[in-house]
Order: C-alpha cells, then structure tokens, then sequence
C-alpha cells in the first residue's frame, strides 16, 4: 500500500521504517527539514535501537522517502497515518492544534482532487471528543461525505521509547476504530505478516483504550510505590512481598476485577484496606493512591444511591444483596448500605436474592445484616417476579442465571439499572447499563 507519515517523531519514524520493511511504500511528512535530510539520507532522527538500519535499508531499496510537502504526500498515497504530537494544555487537556492542522492540509488536498477514497488515520493520542471534531473537521474542509470520499480511524499506538521496533512488529494488540467498512478493509491489509489479536472497535473505543492502558499502568506504578513505602516503613523487603504479588496470574495479574460495574465490599477488601490506611496515618506515611481507592469507592455507592433515589420515592426491588453472587455473605455489601439509604429515605424496598435466607445468618453476618437493615427479612423474597413487580426502578447486582429470567414480565414504564452487565435485560425499554 501506499502510506504516508505526518510527523517523524518516535512514532513516526518508527512507522516509517516498519512499514517500509512490511514492503509499503512510505513517505515520511515533517514541517522540520533537518528530519526530512536525514530520513532522505536513511539516517535515524533519533536514538532507538534496531531503527536506523531500518531506515537505511528502506530508503536504500526506494520504499521510503521524506518531504515537507504535504500536498505531494497525500496525492501519492492513499493512507495518512498521523503520528504528530498532542501535547498538554496549560489545564492538562489535550492540545490538537498540530492534528487539526494536518487535517486541514489533508482536506484542502482532496477537495481540489486526491484519491478517490482517502484514509485518515490518526495514531496520535488524543480523547475522543478530539476524534470526533477531527471526523467533522475533515468531511467539512475537503467537502467529502465520512465513508464515501474519506474515511477515518482511531489507531492507537501502544510502542515503548527503548523497545518499539520490537513492540511494533511483536504489539500486545492491534486496535483499529473505524467509520466504515472501506477503512476497515485498508487496516486489515496493513500488518502483512505482523502477528497480534486485531480488535475492530469505534473511534471512541479505540481512543480510551489507550488511556485506559496509559492510566492502568501509572497506577501500577504507583501502587507498587505505596506497598513499598508501607514495607519499607515496617522494615520488610518490598521486592520479595512484589515478586510473590506478580506471581499470582489467576487474580493479581488477570482479567479479575477489571470490569466496570458496582462497588467492592465484602469481609476482606474493605477490612485489609482500612488496616493499610490506618497503619499509613499512624507511621505519617503518605499513601494517597490508597487512600483514594477508599474515597472512591464510597463515591461509587454514593452515585448509585442518587441516580436511584428520587424526590418521589420509587418503589424499588434489588436483585443480589450479598457482595458477590454464589454466598449469603453481606458483610459491607454495598447494596446492603444501598438499601440501608433507601429505607432511612422512605423508598419501599423489596430484595430478592437466591442464596439469602435472614434467619440463616450466623455470626458476624447476621449482626452486620440486621445492624444495617434490621427489617431485612421482611423484605427479602424467593420470587424474583415480586421484586420486579414491586420495583419502579429495579437495581441488578447479581446476574444470575438465563433460566432464571426467562419468563419474567416488568412492568411498562419501569427502569432496570444493571451492575453487572446482564445480556438477557439489555433490550429492555427501560435498561440503564452503570457505566455502558
């Protein structure tokens, strides 16, 4: 295929030289020319491993060539891969005045001619209301409809300055958000060769991918940090608590508890949690990621609470009072503080949960479930077609079984506010998924 690069930073001129190796013909595009002279000369603009005896190699076999000339770029090839900086504003925000302007080139372009079809495809990482305002952008300055004339996709990069020629020919992933099937079509013919799960999403998918990849990995960093600051506070070698951490596949590093949805609870996470952040204050040690975890979580609960509760008390029914599905353990549930708020605030409440029976709670539970809601039983059901009966805004933290929705009947005009992403409820009139 034939490509062209804005922007011959890391990104770029990694994508310049791999793609080239890939056997597309590129054209590197940069408003700098000592970095054009130097790719033209198949010199490395910077220093990372492994990328100058690409570039020489490419430029040497008439696959790679550079220019300050958008215009020539865009007339010869028939991808723009955008690869300029997106720096902060002084608020923090994402500064997309070198992408806009590349947009503005690339339309001028293709109104006066071009390709027929045109690819934009923007590897620079920006927000999705960036993404959003580049797609608009584009249709109105080249005067051609998204998917007919043009078309564009959010393609995130996900290579480490030090190891991304590797990272880009091994990537943990290959994310394409597109706006129509012809873009689709040029990103699946990309990657010749490359091996790497390829996942076709929407342009503001792939644009928080990268965030969320980006946000993850600075907690981790500083999660690490705070336990070390905490061991090292007790005289304990960080490194060897870690490195029993990281050998944990099944819950520390997976998948586990990685979906959006309800707050934690449960007799562990919250107890052990409140251990560390004690410990932290009484030793004046600054864990602020920590401590944050908790105020979040208390927030979670909070904004359920008001997107439930009204000014008209409506009768509501939850589905699943213990913390997790499978056990009658209520112990710091957040649905039971859930239903906790509601009852002190005058909603009729009505809860059913398969595995809970009030007069079976033992111990700790029984005393943590009737300190919160001391009607509790009264309130519990075994039939979930009373709960959703009585509820005007139903509240699902359980999913509970297929069998066990087939068949229920909700009433016209009720809401359904699901926790946990249940397939079967998701094309009811009323459906509110927490976060999708």
């Amino acid at each position: 295929m034939k490509i062209s690069v804005f922007g011959l930073g890391y990104v770029g001129a990694v994508s310049c030289a791999c793609l080239a190796k890939l056997g597309h013909q590129v054209i590197g595009v940069d408003v700098a020319q000592a970095k054009v002279d130097l790719i033209n000369r198949g010199e490395s603009p910077l220093s990372e491993e492994g990328l100058a005896p690409l570039l020489a190699d490419a430029v040497a076999k008439g696959l790679l060539r550079a220019t300050r000339d958008a215009a020539d770029a865009v007339a010869a090839t028939e991808i723009a891969m955008l690869c300029v900086g997106t720096p902060s504003t002084p608020s923090g925000g994402v500064d997309a005045g070198h992408l806009e302007a590349v947009c503005d080139q690339i339309g001028e372009v293709l109104r006066n001619g071009g390709p027929d079809f045109f690819c934009v495809m923007t590897r620079s990482t920006s927000l999705p209301p960036v993404h959003r305002a580049l797609i608009e952008r584009l249709a109105k300055v080249s005067g051609r409809a998204i998917g007919e004339g043009i078309g564009y996709v959010c393609h995130p990069e996900f290579l480490r300055e030090g190891s991304s020629v590797r990272d880009f020919f091994e990537p943990p992933k290959i994310v394409f958000g597109t706006t129509d099937p012809r873009s689709e079509s040029l990103c699946g013919a990309l990657y010749p060769g490359v091996e790497g799960e390829t996942v076709f999403v929407s342009v503001d998918t792939a644009a928080m991918v990268k965030y969320a990849d980006n946000c993850f990995h600075a907690v981790k960093v500083t999660f690490a940090n705070e336990i070390g600051t905490i061991c090292g506070q007790m005289g304990i070698d960080a490194q060897g608590v870690m490195d029993v951490f990281c050998r944990d596949h099944k819950l520390n590093l997976s998948p586990r508890y990685l979906r959006p949805g309800g707050a934690f609870g449960g007799s562990c996470l919250p107890k052990d949690l409140r251990a560390m952040l004690d410990f932290s204050r009484s030793s004046a040690v600054a864990t602020p990621l920590l401590h944050g975890v908790q105020e979040s979580n208390r927030k979670q609960v909070e904004a359920l609470l008001s997107r439930v509760a009204g000014p008209d008390r409506p009768r509501v029914g939850v589905v699943g009072l213990a913390f997790k599905e499978g056990t009658d353990d209520v112990r710091e549930s957040p649905m039971v503080a859930l239903v906790e708020q509601l009852c002190g605030k005058g909603h009729p409440v009505r809860v059913y949960d398969g595995h809970l029976r009030a007069a079976e709670l033992i111990g700790s539970n029984r005393r943590f479930a009737l300190a919160s809601i001391p009607h509790l039983e009264e309130l519990l059901t075994d039939r979930l077609q009373e709960v959703i009966d009585h509820a005007q805004v139903l509240v699902v933290s359980h999913r509970l079984t297929p069998q066990l929705w087939e068949g229920v009947r909700f009433q016209p005009g009720s809401r359904v506010i699901d926790l946990v992403r249940v397939d079967e409820l998701r094309g009811l009139p009323g459906y509110e998924g927490v976060y999708w």
